[in-house]
């Protein structure tokens, strides 16, 4: 989507300090606009993203409350013969300044190629923003799982019960374990149970508002979890004879505004294809990304006991994909309200620089307690996501 540069005077740039605040603003207004994830994204305890502002790069604790847990009182019992505990879950993340730049050629060979430069600058930098924000998005949302489903070929989804990790779990994924509607479903019914690949119990997920408009009016919220899948995962899921009988009684019309690759419903939780990650496109991770480009994707002091998994962690001898389930507060983006964009004069002014930065913390919601007590739920656990992971095949 191309930035609306009709309400701002960008060719007066030099004298006029603002312009460099107005594309700053077009840029952030686009980049989510372009996103995937746009809708997804918001203050609230009850978004997939939660964004919490910041303007500096000193370590900060985005807060969440639990619900209470105590049974209360009845009759004339007094309120202090049982108390309940007041919980504060924290997650503290290290933001960082994150930034680039491009030069111009001279003026002389701007003009005989027809360039506007700021113009062709703001929207390349714009792109190139986006792009790191989803980004750290996808590999912190990919990062360490402590909750899986693994597809499997005969019985929709593997026993996990004796794995003694996420990552023997994951191994176990041979050709033709591929995503189907009951390994979806199996998902569905751990976030809402609150039960671990291994059958252990931990804690319902809560679920993610969405607003269905209609003529730019709000028909509904519905609460629900959201499925991210790849190309891989989608094109599986349409071959899958339940999905084509699903998605015969659907809601396409309403969630298919709302949603960028909305792909189907089920259980009433949609489902959105976010494309491969390769060198040049956003998408969801597979075993055969290389983990260099994970790394340059991944904020290391954000992830919990600095554990660090690739998407080669996951994988013995076939190649997956690693989609998921989220729910609310699933990830936390810390940043400042907008990127600074910065436009000036270089090598005796004869060259346009124009740059880009942005204060930037993106982690998965992990949160620990701050009370006195004996080892929450909560700690050191995945807040809201469950992966789900299924063979790498057409």
């Amino acid at each position: 989507m191309p930035m609306d540069f009709n309400r701002i005077n960008v060719a007066g740039w030099e004298s006029d300090p603002n312009v460099a605040i107005d594309i700053a603003k077009e840029i952030e207004r686009v980049s989510w606009e372009e996103s995937p994830f746009e809708p997804l994204t918001g203050r609230g305890e009850d978004r997939g993203i939660k964004v919490f502002e910041t303007h500096n790069t000193a370590p900060c604790r985005p807060r969440l409350r639990p619900k209470l847990q105590g049974a209360g009182v009845e009759g004339n019992a007094d309120f202090e013969t049982n108390l309940d505990n007041f919980e504060i879950l924290t997650q503290t993340m290290y933001p960082k300044v994150v930034g680039n730049a491009i030069k111009s050629e001279i003026a002389f060979y701007q003009n005989m190629k027809n360039v506007d430069f700021a113009k062709e600058a703001a929207e390349g930098l714009k792109t190139w923003i986006r792009e790191k924000r989803d980004r750290n998005i996808i590999t912190a949302l990919s990062n360490d799982f402590t909750n899986v489903v693994v597809c499997d070929s005969t019985k929709s989804f593997k026993d996990t019960s004796s794995c003694k990790s996420v990552q023997q779990a994951t191994r176990k994924i041979v050709k033709g374990d591929v995503l189907n509607v009951n390994a979806i479903r199996q998902a569905i019914f751990m976030a809402r149970t609150g039960t671990k690949y291994n059958q252990n119990k931990a804690f319902p997920i809560k679920p993610i508002r969405t607003q269905i408009k209609r003529d730019e009016q709000i028909v509904a919220r519905v609460y629900n979890y959201v499925f991210l899948v790849d190309s891989y995962g989608a094109s599986q899921l349409r071959k899958d004879p339940e999905w084509i009988e699903l998605q015969k009684m659907d809601k396409r019309g309403e969630l298919n505004n709302l949603f960028t690759g909305f792909l189907g419903v089920i259980d009433g939780c949609p489902v959105i294809e976010i494309g491969v990650w390769t060198d040049v496109s956003i998408g969801l991770l597979n075993s055969e990304v290389s983990d260099n480009a994970y790394l340059q994707n991944i904020n290391k002091a954000n992830c919990a006991n600095q554990n660090i998994t690739p998407p080669s962690y996951y994988t013995d001898n076939q190649p997956l994909c690693i989609g998921a389930l989220i729910g609310a507060s699933a990830i936390v983006l810390a940043g400042n309200p907008e990127p600074k964009f910065y436009i000036g004069k270089d090598d005796l002014e004869r060259k346009t620089i124009c740059g880009i930065d942005r204060v930037l913390s993106i982690a998965k919601g992990r949160f620990v307690s701050d009370i006195d007590s004996p080892l929450s739920i909560y700690d050191n656990t995945d807040y809201a996501t469950i992966g789900l992971f299924y063979s790498k095949e057409s």
